[in-house]
């Protein structure tokens, strides 16, 4: 029923516009970047915030970024939201998710994952990088919570997470998933055969011996899961069984690229916990900020939706439910 009416709400769109006026919100959007150390080695993340400063718009490449540099932090303790990206992604692919969720009072971490990022050396071997991306995550926020600037102003006790694709399995290691590469690879050698973004690129052919000996890292600070389409084909319910934060769950109705009965689907079945489930219009790739024009005709995949999805529209209202989620449970 709620998958009907929010979809039948998107239908409306073409005739009453976007969803209407949004709400104040209280603060403005600054934003910082942040250098952090992890065993693989030296590593970035951009770092959104509340500030009472007007924002002042600046290019970063061919990305124009509405938030003011190096802005004072407002006054107050806000809550801290770790951001990861999806594969060959980076932190500003959801720069305007960020930047509202600094308007609406949180501090957003977004490292680029080390050889997992767009613009980075490619990593090693696929066994690395899944075992970095939640390494690298976890010295993201330690360093973004001893930062002179942030320290005095983010509350540990209220950290939450959201994670696109390959980040919403960084995020679910974080929250005590503990993954199975065996059925991964069972699934991509049989029915996952044409599953392009759960088994593509040789992701997962077949258990490495430095995957079948690695203990995942888990995150007790968590406590609360946005999951933008997670690549999750690695999870059965007996490694979820200890996921206990809440979860907002969404998935692109069409899953023309990554399966989503594999992956968001048997993920909500198999939670200890039921998620929050939102289906929206478009693909996997819709939740990806809008591209700007240089970059769109270099990524037709990822940056041109079917017709009839309005992208933007689709970010305004991501937006307010995964604040209003997050403001519940944080």
């Amino acid at each position: 029923m709620f998958r009907a009416l929010r979809l039948a709400a998107f239908a409306m769109l073409a005739i009453i516009g976007p969803w209407g006026p949004a709400l104040a919100a209280p603060y403005h959007a600054g934003v910082a970047r942040s250098a952090f150390t992890t065993a693989s080695g030296q590593a970035s993340a951009v770092i959104w915030y509340p500030t009472d400063l007007p924002e002042i718009s600046w290019q970063a490449g061919p990305f124009e970024i509405d938030a003011t540099r190096e802005a004072p932090v407002a006054e107050g303790r806000f809550p801290v939201v770790l951001l990861s990206h999806g594969h060959n992604g980076g932190p500003l692919s959801h720069r305007e998710l960020a930047a509202q969720l600094a308007r609406a009072g949180f501090i957003v971490i977004a490292p680029a994952h080390m050889g997992d990022a767009a613009g980075q050396p490619p990593g090693a071997s696929q066994d690395r990088i899944l075992k970095n991306r939640p390494a690298q995550a976890i010295a993201a926020l330690d360093a973004a919570l001893r930062n002179e600037r942030l320290a005095p102003h983010a509350d540990p006790a209220r950290i939450g997470m959201i994670g696109y694709s390959a980040g919403g399995y960084t995020g679910l290691i974080l929250a005590g998933a503990k993954p199975d590469f065996d059925h991964a690879a069972a699934y991509c050698a049989k029915e996952g055969r044409d599953d392009t973004g759960s088994c593509g690129e040789a992701k997962f052919i077949g258990m490495s011996e430095a995957l079948a000996t690695w203990s995942a890292p888990s995150e007790p600070r968590l406590k609360a899961l946005v999951l933008l389409d997670p690549l999750a084909v690695m999870f059965d319910a007996t490694g979820l069984a200890d996921v206990g934060t809440p979860v907002l769950l969404f998935r692109p109705q069409k899953d023309v690229y990554m399966r989503s009965a594999a992956n968001a689907v048997a993920l909500a079945r198999d939670l200890p916990r039921a998620p929050q489930e939102i289906v929206l219009p478009g693909t996997h790739f819709t939740f990806v900020d809008p591209c700007p024009e240089d970059i769109a005709g270099k990524a037709a995949m990822v940056c041109n939706d079917p017709p009839g999805i309005d992208r933007p529209a689709i970010h305004r209202s991501v937006e307010d439910d995964v604040i209003a989620f997050l403001n519940e449970t944080l």
